[in-house]
């Protein structure tokens, strides 16, 4: 299992700020080739964006976010990025409408031989009513993320946490289904921790497992929210100890009867802290 609480963004068009964006402690780093870099700058973009992709690194998780693949641009990128054949990281599809975007990006990486993950940007209506389908479209994908801003535009409403109830616990709904990560939009608020906190907080009250960040000074914050405290760490060992030493399956811990569905919630608690190196 790997700590995905955190995705930082960094412009594509400035690969001056790549090594900053790597030592912000964030568990991924998405260099992002679309809406951060404009028509004319694509080109260079795309070759900064690969050569940082396919060097050889330790630290986070890095990711390259794609034009979307009905343009131009962004078949220039997913072809690019197969000619590199990237035995690492995560291809990240935005504007993903439907599945057959996830099964032409997996298609073209696997006949290139490149082991890269896919992960997928839900921000339309279209995107919204074929999640399920899309969160189960390619083995190689491995998270999802909400798309606020753009979806709250076809929409018709407020960016605001009430009138996108229902889009966020449906992109949760399928990533769960698929048995995979699920992140939330970042923030806009970037330099009001306080108020990046508290939409981490509903994030993870909804099922998210992580949310994407513009700004490094947020990643403290973000994985604040998302990693197991002491407490629930130490909970979870003594709840999964007490239960293995039954013998009847069965057990009580303060006055509640534990069940094996509490159970995988508490080796899901067990599991995130490992993964954040906080176990």
């Amino acid at each position: 299992m790997k700590a995905r609480r955190s995705l930082l963004f960094v412009p594509g068009s400035r690969p001056d700020r790549f090594a900053k964006a790597v030592a912000a402690g964030a568990d991924m780093v998405c260099v992002d080739l679309e809406d951060a870099v404009p028509p004319d700058g694509k080109d260079a973009a795309r070759e900064a964006a690969i050569s940082w992709l396919t060097e050889k690194h330790q630290g986070p998780e890095r990711v390259v976010r794609l034009n979307s693949l009905k343009t131009r641009a962004g078949l220039k990128d997913l072809t690019a990025v197969a000619d590199a054949r990237p035995d690492t990281g995560l291809v990240f599809l935005p504007k993903v409408d439907g599945p057959d975007e996830v099964r032409i990006a997996d298609a073209v990486l696997t006949e290139a031989g490149s082991a890269a993950g896919l992960m997928a940007l839900i921000e339309s209506v279209d995107g919204l009513e074929n999640v399920q389908s899309i969160a189960g479209a390619s083995p190689r994908l491995e998270l999802l993320l909400f798309g606020a801003v753009d979806l709250a535009a076809e929409l018709g409403c407020e960016i605001a946490p009430e009138p996108l109830r229902y889009a966020r616990s449906r992109i949760v709904h399928a990533a769960r289904r698929a048995g995979i990560g699920v992140l939330d939009v970042p923030s806009l608020a970037v330099h009001d921790l306080e108020q990046i906190e508290t939409e981490a907080r509903e994030a993870k009250a909804l099922g998210f497992s992580g949310k994407a960040v513009l700004h490094p000074t947020n990643v403290e914050t973000i994985h604040k929210v998302f990693s197991p405290t002491s407490e629930e760490i130490d909970r979870a060992r003594s709840v999964v100890a007490t239960f293995e030493a039954s013998d009847t399956g069965l057990v009580m811990i303060d006055g509640k009867l534990i069940e094996k569905p509490v159970i995988r919630k508490m080796e899901q608690v067990l599991a995130a802290a490992e993964a954040a190196g906080i176990a």
